[in-house]
């Protein structure tokens, strides 16, 4: 193997790594913003009871 078939082995490599890792980088994001969703609800939810409990 010359060097510059090991470069473009190299090279795919690095591809794939990148590819891995922006994947990962846009999951992981699209969960934080469901989590960032869920805690707004939940803290409009708690708002809510408190004055429902707050007004009897």
């Amino acid at each position: 193997m010359t060097i510059e078939e090991g470069a473009k082995f190299v090279a795919a490599a690095y591809a794939i790594i990148l590819a891995v890792l922006v994947l990962y980088y846009f999951l992981s994001a699209r969960r934080v913003n469901a989590l960032t969703r869920d805690v707004t609800l939940l803290e409009q939810e708690v708002r809510r009871r408190r004055g429902e409990a707050g007004g009897e």
